[in-house]
């Protein structure tokens, strides 16, 4: 954790000020504030502040300013606020010492970063070699945002619990999972006895010394992953060992590297492919002084697809008039390694020809490479790095001017573009996952409001129905109608299938079911119409089980079943009788003919209609519940009231099923006749 320091804001009175008065305070810090740099001088006469922050004017940058603080306050290190994002402020701001440069608004990371790195020049001489020794974790917060955390030594910790460095919410994490110290001027990693364990590079450890660029994932797969990177942010994107004044880098590619740095930021809120995919080839072809540049990404079949071919002037290019070879992109997707040719003619890179032919003399072309982990078990995974496409630019020139540090952070910027890809899409996909599951819930309560009321009373007899579809829709179906002379009529019925294709024709069944009720015919007659008029409108390939009765108040029961279930009669001494007159599935056959049954029922009888999800439910082991489980349980049940006999039927499937995916959908409909018994209205 940072020790107590002083902290001065200048120019902070606003609510941006107020904010971080309070996180700096609950952090244990003193904080004086002061409106310019005259009162700054004033209040730090007596007891000078070991950090500045510094907001620059409204009409200015802040160099000037940052560069009086500087003069009159004895050179403390300096954070400035700035409004305008600009890559040529922050190469400014770097050469006139600041210690840092953040953006309004004020986002407490921001401000936790910039003090880290802010209290790095307080180091002393005596501590120089730890000084260097600089480092930072890159990791996603719960929303998926992306953070950068400056690893303060000696002792940096990682858990769920909320007094640590990072936070890591997932439960998974152990509330003190790992902590990162430092040692002779390198830094390890250690498990702290963590139940899920830590991870680096796919490996399992209980310490281990860290090196740029190492993935680090704490428990598990479904865990906290980050990112170690060694060294100053510019070091270690770029992979220079020293960037100071005897580097030898000049001002062009510390340039380049604040556009590296200001295009890296702007990647992580980019969501929209496309968007995200024109910013990283416009940098590119910046980034090396190409003419163009272009994109290509792995498909699902595996090929590499042309993706927003664009030039300098970061325009979009016709891809019908774009030629370009397809030999280098195929041979870096292909290999992993980087490939920069200066000048065509005089490569020794094999040959060429057909290149030139297309006007080309020089090439940059590097992979988009993404590392992604796959959990082996609970306390292990594996990791890999997936080649995803790759970045290209050319020019008809010969790149003589083209520097390592121009390729290292094209590279840079390639590595960073696909985890930035690969979360536009996984946005991409979560967006339209999102508006399907919202249209599905729609159909959903749709789908439900048009079946009637679950329960239905008449004087003799009453009826508890019950409808769960698998998915969000379903191909189920239950309905009631209460005919002349006090006849109910009900009926239960099932398409074959599941989802949206199955709910579609359930709607036609309902439709076509519900216009032939009001005809009053015999089941039979009544089965027969709804099935010429299914195999009118239906798709011709699916088929649908139904059953339909009609029971008066004397207690006797017409039926026609067509290739549905059997319903069970079940009287109150637990015998049990199907009902099976009928016929063959509808939609299939336009000539098909139905038979018509008869039962009487019996007072305290009971009929139970079920669709086949209440058969087939399965539980780990694969078995299903089958009719011998269903015979049993309504033995145990034949004088329960038929809201209980639902619930108990409901109940053992869940039961029974408990820990699987539910595998089809499920319709339950249980009729009394005139029960007897507390609370019975017969």
């Amino acid at each position: 954790m940072t020790s107590p320091c002083r902290i001065l804001l200048v120019g902070l009175q606003d609510a941006d000020g107020e904010a971080a008065q309070q996180l700096f305070r609950a952090a244990g810090h003193e904080v004086l504030a002061a409106d310019g740099i005259v009162e700054a001088e004033e209040l730090t006469q007596a007891s000078p502040a070991d950090v500045v922050y510094l907001r620059a004017s409204r009409t200015s940058a802040g160099l000037g300013e940052l560069r009086k603080i500087r003069m009159t306050l004895g050179d403390p290190p300096v954070v400035l606020i700035n409004e305008e994002r600009s890559a040529d402020l922050a190469l400014q701001a770097w050469h006139e010492g600041a210690a840092d440069l953040i953006f309004l608004p004020l986002k407490a990371a921001s401000l936790d970063a910039s003090l880290a790195r802010a209290l790095r020049k307080l180091v002393g001489d005596g501590e120089e070699k730890e000084s260097r020794a600089q480092a930072q974790l890159r990791y996603l917060d719960a929303t998926g945002k992306e953070l950068w955390r400056a690893i303060i030594p000696p002792r940096f910790t990682l858990g769920r619990s909320t007094d640590h460095d990072i936070v890591c919410p997932q439960m998974s994490v152990s509330r003190s999972h790992a902590e990162i110290i430092l040692e002779g001027g390198a830094f390890f990693l250690q498990d702290l006895g963590s139940k899920h364990g830590t991870l680096v590079n796919g490996q399992i450890i209980d310490r281990r010394r860290l090196a740029d660029g190492d993935h680090i994932q704490l428990g598990g797969a479904t865990g906290q992953a980050l990112t170690f990177h060694q060294g100053d942010l510019l070091q270690s994107l770029l992979g220079i060992s020293e960037i100071n004044s005897q580097a030898g880098v000049s001002v062009r590619d510390f340039r380049e590297m604040g556009m590296l740095l200001q295009t890296l930021r702007t990647l992580s809120s980019i969501s929209i492919l496309d968007d995200l995919l024109s910013l990283v080839v416009d940098t590119a072809i910046k980034l090396t002084g190409a003419e163009r540049g272009f994109i290509m990404l792995k498909e699902g079949d595996g090929d590499l697809s042309f993706r927003c071919p664009r030039n300098k002037f970061k325009q979009p290019l016709d891809g019908t008039s774009f030629q370009t070879s397809r030999r280098v992109p195929n041979e870096v997707f292909e290999t992993g390694r980087r490939k920069a040719i200066t000048d065509l003619d005089l490569s020794d890179q094999g040959d060429h020809s057909s290149t030139r032919q297309l006007g080309v003399r020089s090439i940059v072309c590097v992979p988009l490479r993404y590392w992604t982990l796959r959990e082996v078990d609970v306390s292990s995974s594996t990791g890999k790095i997936d080649i995803i496409g790759v970045l290209y630019v050319d020019s008809p020139r010969r790149a003589d001017r083209l520097t390592e540090t121009q390729i290292n952070a094209m590279e840079t910027l390639a590595t960073e573009a696909a985890m930035a890809i690969y979360n536009a899409r996984l946005y991409k996909e979560s967006q339209e996952k999102r508006i399907l599951e919202e249209e599905l819930s729609i159909a959903r309560e749709i789908q439900q409001a048009l079946l009637p009321a679950p329960n239905r009373q008449l004087p003799y007899v009453c009826a508890y129905s019950r409808n769960l579809p698998c998915r969000e829709v379903g191909g189920d179906y239950f309905d009631y109608f209460e005919l002349e002379d006090g006849r109910l009529g009900f009926a239960v019925g099932d398409v074959a299938g599941k989802g949206v294709s199955a709910a579609l024709l359930t709607s036609v069944l309902q439709g076509i079911f519900s216009a032939q009720a009001l005809l009053d015919l015999p089941p039979s007659q009544l089965i027969a119409n709804v099935n010429r008029n299914l195999v009118r409108r239906g798709p011709g390939n699916r088929f649908v089980t139904l059953f339909f009765g009609v029971v008066n108040p004397e207690g006797v029961c017409f039926y026609s079943n067509a290739g549905h279930n059997p319903p069970l009669i079940v009287t109150p001494d637990g015998a049990m009788r199907e009902l099976t007159e009928g016929g063959m599935v509808l939609g299939l056959f336009p000539e098909a003919e139905y038979e018509a049954g008869t039962v009487q029922l019996q007072p305290g009888d009971h009929l139970v209609l079920f669709t086949d999800g209440v058969l087939e439910a399965r539980n780990r082991c694969g078995e299903e519940f089958g009719e011998g489980r269903l015979h049993a349980l309504l033995k145990t049940q034949a004088t329960s009231p038929a809201p209980a006999i639902m619930e108990r039927i409901l109940e053992a499937v869940e039961s029974f099923s408990a820990d699987t995916a539910q595998h089809d959908d499920i319709t339950l409909m249980v009729l009394g006749y005139r029960e007897a018994g507390p609370g019975s209205r017969h």
